[in-house]
């Protein structure tokens, strides 16, 4: 039995069997901040104006083209727009660097995938006989290349069971795609449809609202829900003009409670999007209300974990940039921002990944640096090489404890002012990478590198 999502089954497809394609097993997942960190450097190398040429719009765009399955050359064919045309180039050269750095990003999952079952038939038979029956949940939040995935798993045999709803589909922002599960019963005309319209959450009240507005929906698939529970309580709906008007009918609420006795910790105010915070918080500041934001930054966002997780990536794949840019100068070494250009520069125009371009400059065979710059790469080359080549005999753990004692970050981080927290969260890192200390050592890094990568993932929803 395999249970995952989309992204981490096809992980496990690429590494053993990726290859076939050209893929290296030992690639590397880049999460969203990777790729925005990505996509601003190839702005740059196109000397575009980021402000001109948003970055996260042209993620957005190359999200797009992946999801339904274009390539640079695709995606060209098809530009009709200026801006089409910049995220095309853009586009072209992101992957030409995601390739240099065996990098894959979480489109990139999906859809070699499908390209390597397209282009071999045999990798696709073997995985349909492995996989005889499939069941997709959530099925109306999937986007073309996922329903393309499903279709080429479920060919042969054809025992596919789906559970979706199309009146409960809220990622289109993610590229779903509601068209899959309203066409799946013509691409299985075979399947048979069970209708789940008894509800055992809400009462009477929520559940008529909720009907009547979505109702009016014409993407859909007619149901008739119902419920045996009370009535409940009517629903209120409160139409405002403001943001500010908004937050002030929330004071205004808040107080009526604490008027008939309920204490403000028995108070939680839920909103969707965490931009929709700004203004509470303003308001509970400006009437005095005390309140506890709870929440903050995900932990695999913040910088120490960031840190360590690309000197761990690093270790497990020299070749990618985009971790090696972040941490070669953390703890600062004396390769400071000026000398990184100049380096960047160099392995640009030598068509070399970052790391193997360094290595050049530190054997005298590139451009010449400080001697305070020369000796500090040196000294982070020969840290990496050591690490790299311990990798496959140490246990994760003891992998950790090395990579913070040789690089100095554990004291570094410990001397800020906030470093005993930041510590505390590197320590919480140790108790997720105790769980592959009895896996082989270079399968324990891959497995750990890909849950926190698809985690972070899971994270941005």
């Amino acid at each position: 039995l395999t249970l995952g999502t989309f992204h981490a089954i096809c992980a496990r497809i690429l590494r053993r069997d990726g290859k076939a394609i050209g893929l290296d097993s030992h690639f590397v997942i880049y999460d969203d901040e990777d790729q925005l960190s990505l996509i601003k450097q190839c702005l740059q190398e196109l000397d575009l104006d980021p402000k001109q040429y948003s970055p996260r719009a042209i993620q957005s765009a190359i999200d797009f083209a992946k999801s339904q399955l274009l390539s640079p050359i695709d995606y060209a064919e098809q530009a009709r727009s200026y801006f089409e045309e910049i995220v095309h180039r853009v586009y072209e050269r992101y992957q030409h660097h995601l390739t240099q750095s065996q990098g894959l990003d979480f489109d990139d999952l999906l859809m070699k995938t499908v390209q390597l079952f397209d282009k071999h038939p045999e990798i696709l038979q073997k995985y349909q006989d492995r996989y005889l029956h499939i069941l997709v949940d959530e099925f109306q939040d999937t986007n073309t290349t996922q329903y393309a995935l499903v279709k080429q798993l479920a060919g042969k045999h054809r025992n596919i069971c789906v559970v979706g709803d199309p009146d409960q589909s809220i990622y289109s922002w993610r590229f779903a795609d509601i068209r899959n599960i309203l066409s799946f019963e013509k691409d299985f005309p075979d399947a048979k449809v069970a209708l789940l319209e008894q509800n055992y959450r809400s009462t009477k009240s929520i559940l008529g609202v909720a009907s009547y507005i979505i109702s009016a929906n014409s993407q859909r698939k007619p149901k008739d829900l119902w419920t045996k529970n009370e009535d409940g309580v009517p629903v209120s709906v409160i139409a405002t003009y403001s943001e500010g008007e908004e937050s002030q009918f929330v004071i205004s609420e808040i107080e009526k409670l604490a008027r008939d006795g309920i204490a403000p910790g028995g108070c939680a105010v839920m909103y969707r999007v965490n931009a929709q915070s700004r203004a509470l918080e303003e308001a509970f500041m400006r009437y005095g209300v005390p309140y506890r934001l709870v929440g903050g930054t995900r932990f695999y966002q913040r910088r120490e974990i960031k840190d360590v997780i690309a000197y761990l990536r690093l270790v497990y794949n020299p070749n990618d940039n985009i971790s090696l840019s972040r941490i070669i100068n953390v703890p600062v070494r004396g390769i400071g921002q000026r000398t990184l250009g100049e380096l960047s520069a160099y392995a640009k125009d030598q068509d070399l990944p970052l790391y193997q371009a360094l290595k050049k400059v530190a054997e005298k065979k590139g451009p010449p640096l400080t001697p305070r710059a020369s000796y500090a790469l040196t000294s982070f080359l020969g840290i990496i090489d050591e690490l790299i080549a311990k990798r496959q005999d140490l246990a994760l753990t003891t992998l950790l404890d090395e990579l913070l004692e040789r690089t100095g970050y554990q004291e570094y981080i410990q001397k800020e002012e906030d470093g005993e927290d930041r510590w505390e969260n590197i320590l919480e890192l140790y108790t997720v990478a105790r769980e592959y200390d009895d896996l082989d050592p270079d399968e324990a890094l891959a497995a750990f590198l890909e849950k926190v990568s698809l985690v972070s993932d899971i994270d941005e929803l």
